[in-house]
């Protein structure tokens, strides 16, 4: 799941379709990742397509991660690591339609209990079954301004029969 490779392959996938996705309607999207390595390597995947999607703190740019992590994780983790008052921060901010955070790349956070009715597309690539599944679509699925519903987009090697 984590192969350099493939995971240059899901960031233009995943950029070219949320692009293609904006164009015909307005909103959010959140990427659900198997692991916090995954969620780093995806990130920087994408900042090398779409460069302009960083910004140097949590006040800029359209893309981030939100995860926990602890000082002992790697230096390259150390920027999306965050403490709790400033994921709330984020928070805020990818709840405001109006805000460009427009990409939020996740493992666990925010799938449940977390209301965000612009977010219009996730993109899971991560098995993920029963409930915990139906609560990540439950995030997506909400009817909201011109928005009928949600989209899941499931990555092949994420789905098991």
């Amino acid at each position: 799941m984590g192969a350099e490779k493939r995971l240059k392959l899901i960031a233009k996938d995943l950029v070219n379709h949320f692009e293609a996705r904006v164009d015909a309607m307005d909103g959010k999207a959140m990427v659900v990742c198997m692991s916090r390595r995954i969620c780093v390597e995806l990130y920087n995947a994408i900042i090398k397509l779409r460069p302009e999607w960083h910004g140097a703190d949590d006040t800029h740019g359209s893309m981030k991660i939100v995860m926990t992590g602890s000082a002992s994780d790697p230096l390259t983790w150390q920027p999306h690591i965050r403490p709790k008052k400033q994921r709330e921060e984020l928070a805020k901010r990818f709840k405001n339609p109006k805000d460009p955070f427009r990409v939020v790349i996740v493992r666990d956070m925010w799938l449940t209990g977390f209301d965000v009715p612009s977010l219009h597309t996730m993109y899971v690539d991560k098995y993920m079954r029963d409930h915990g599944l139906m609560q990540a679509i439950a995030r997506v699925n909400r009817v909201f301004k011109d928005k009928p519903g949600g989209l899941v987009v499931i990555t092949s090697a994420s789905h098991r029969n």
